[in-house]
């Protein structure tokens, strides 16, 4: 399949539901243009749009020439991803947020998770959103491009967008990725955590555990230097993670804490399976704490990783100890 970029409408009306395509771009040109015609084909054909790159990169494009877009277009939203997502697992959350915000209609999306100064667990935590959103976002009416720097990140990471996305541009068409495959990509993201031997542990046994657990955590906290609102988010993630396998792993929780880098890192195991691989990225219903709990802890950590199998569950939160620096894109 072969599309021109001046036309992405086709796009849609084969489909009819979720469009996930990557643009693995070479040059800041390359960049420009694909980004200025997704858009104004959105704007054109009444699609609200989403825009969710790196800082630098958003100024890039609010600097394109007025007649791709007006400034004042209400259904135009712009964000600086480094802030909003430095936890990749938030960003469905947002997609979601901004969908139910347009039901009516088919909405689009560009969105840029990776880019250069993203750590190695960080990228795996952006390749392993990318698989599940295919499935996340299936019956959605959403056309999404997501941006690659291809000329600075690393071959593995190209690797995972190729095999992430079941459509990617080149030379201003759109074509069927050879190597799509999210099941694999998602199989290999489920790897086992390290653990830190000269983590300091504290075992939850019960509700009767929690408050003496929190008090050991932020007795750490401020020995390793983390602020006093990372202190009120570390308190309200280690709860969060030992009450989830209170009510759900059927056992106790064993909580680790330790430095990692300049991140204070919160793990809890557990004996139970997490079933579910989209449980605390999507908005919380009305069906359990687990899902709620689970995405309190997304929203406040900085990247969280999990590992699941029929023998247990280990999920670390990190938690930066000092302010990160704007990163280009």
């Amino acid at each position: 399949m072969t599309m021109s970029v001046q036309s992405t409408g086709g796009t849609e009306t084969e489909h009819g539901g979720f469009v996930h395509s990557a643009l693995l771009y070479h040059s800041q040109r390359e960049y420009l243009e694909c980004v200025a015609t997704f858009i104004g084909d959105g704007i054109a054909m009444g699609e609200p749009v989403l825009v969710a790159v790196p800082g630098d990169r958003l100024e890039l494009v609010r600097a394109l020439p007025r007649r791709v877009f007006p400034p004042s277009v209400a259904q135009l939203r712009m964000v600086d991803i480094t802030e909003v997502a430095r936890n990749p697992s938030r960003f469905l959350a947002i997609a979601n947020s901004f969908l139910a915000k347009y039901a009516d209609r088919r909405v689009r999306i560009v969105g840029q998770l990776v880019w250069p100064g993203r750590t190695a667990d960080e990228c795996l935590a952006c390749v392993q959103h990318e698989a599940l959103v295919n499935g996340a976002l299936a019956n959605k009416r959403v056309t999404a491009l997501c941006l690659y720097d291809a000329e600075r990140m690393q071959d593995d990471v190209l690797a995972a967008a190729r095999a992430t996305h079941p459509l990617l541009w080149k030379c201003g068409s759109v074509h069927r990725s050879a190597d799509y495959a999210p099941e694999e990509v998602l199989a290999r993201c489920n790897q086992p955590l390290p653990s830190n031997p000269g983590a300091v542990t504290y075992l939850v046994r019960g509700g009767a555990d929690l408050r003496p657990a929190r008090s050991f955590a932020i007795d750490y906290a401020g020995w390793v230097g983390l602020s006093q609102e990372g202190l009120k988010d570390l308190q309200l993630i280690a709860t969060e993670l030992a009450t989830n396998s209170l009510q759900h792993a059927g056992g106790a929780c064993r909580l680790a804490f330790w430095r990692h880098d300049e991140h204070l890192v919160c793990e809890a195991r557990d004996d139970g399976q997490l079933n579910d691989p989209l449980v605390g990225r999507r908005p919380p219903g009305g069906t359990g704490t687990a899902s709620r709990g689970l995405f309190l802890v997304n929203a406040m950590a900085d990247l969280v990783r999990t590992h699941t199998t029929a023998k247990g569950t280990t999920i670390q939160a990190y938690l930066r100890l000092s302010p990160m620096p704007k990163q280009m894109g």
